[in-house]
C-alpha cells in the first residue's frame, strides 16, 4: 500500500515537471518574433538601421573619393609645373652645351681648306717650310673665323673650344692632343656671307695668302648650306679654378 502511494506521488512529481516545462517552453516560443517578423530597434526596423548605415558608408566613401581626386588634380598639377620647369632647365642646359661645343651641331657657314705645296721643286734659295702649312696658318684661320663671328669650328673633325690647342710636334700639327694631317679642312658654322667675306678681305690671312701665291700652298674656301661639327670629346681639367662664391 505504501509503495503504490510512493509510486503514485513519484509519477505527480514528474506530471508536475513536464507540465511546468511544457508552460516555459510555450512562453519561450510566444515570445520569440516569427520568421517573418522584423526586429525594432529604437523604433526603426532593422532593414532601416542596415539602410542607414549603408547610406552613412556610402556618403564617407564619395567623401573620401572626392578627397582622393582632389589630390590626384594637385598633385598633377605639380608635377606638370616640375616637368615644365625641367624642360626649361634642360632646354638650357643644352643651350650652353652647344655653345661650348660639347653637342653636335648643324647649319649654314664656310669650308676652308689649306694643304700642303703640290710643286716637286723647291728652288735653292727657298725656305722648304715657307711650302707647308704649320701650326700658326690654322691658328690664324681659326682666329678670323672666331672674330667674324661664327659659332663653331671643327678641324678635321676635331672641335675647336675654350681649351683647344694648336701646336706642332716636329712636322706633326695636334688639336686637341690628337695628330693630325694635310689637308686640313676648317669648319665653321656661322653667316657664309660675313665669313666668306672675312677670309676674302685682304687685309686678313695676309701671311698665308702670300704664301698661297707665291710657294704654291693650298688655300681653299667656299660656302656651305650644311656644316656638321662632331661634338668636343676631350676633356676639361681644372687644376687650379673653382666656382667662385
Amino acid at each position: 500500500m505504501k509503495a503504490n502511494l510512493f509510486d503514485q506521488r513519484h509519477a505527480l512529481s514528474w506530471l508536475l515537471v513536464a507540465v511546468v516545462f511544457g508552460l516555459l517552453l510555450s512562453l519561450q516560443l510566444n515570445s520569440s518574433p516569427s520568421a517573418g517578423t522584423v526586429t525594432m530597434v529604437d523604433g526603426r526596423s532593422g532593414t532601416e538601421v542596415t539602410v542607414h548605415r549603408l547610406e552613412n558608408e556610402q556618403e564617407a566613401l564619395k567623401a573620401r573619393i572626392g578627397q582622393l581626386r582632389q589630390d590626384l588634380a594637385n598633385y598633377q598639377r605639380q608635377t606638370a609645373a616640375t616637368t615644365e620647369l625641367l624642360e626649361e632647365i634642360s632646354a638650357e642646359l643644352d643651350y650652353h652645351r652647344a655653345i661650348a661645343g660639347l653637342m653636335s651641331a648643324q647649319g649654314p657657314g664656310i669650308e676652308v681648306t689649306l694643304d700642303d705645296s703640290q710643286r716637286q721643286t723647291i728652288p735653292a734659295d727657298q725656305d722648304p717650310s715657307a711650302y707647308i702649312v704649320h701650326e700658326y696658318d690654322l691658328r690664324d684661320v681659326v682666329n678670323l673665323l672666331w672674330l667674324a663671328g661664327t659659332e663653331g669650328i671643327a678641324i678635321n673633325k676635331e672641335r675647336v673650344v675654350g681649351v683647344t690647342s694648336i701646336y706642332c710636334v716636329g712636322s706633326t700639327v695636334m688639336v686637341n692632343d690628337t695628330r693630325l694631317s694635310p689637308p686640313y679642312v676648317v669648319h665653321a658654322i656661322g653667316d657664309p656671307d660675313r665669313l666668306e667675306d672675312f677670309v676674302q678681305n685682304p687685309s686678313y690671312l695676309a701671311k698665308v695668302k702670300e704664301k698661297a701665291r707665291r710657294h704654291g700652298l693650298i688655300f681653299q674656301f667656299h660656302r656651305s648650306s650644311s656644316i656638321k661639327l662632331p661634338a668636343y670629346k676631350g676633356s676639361f681639367a681644372l687644376r687650379y679654378a673653382q666656382p667662385g662664391q
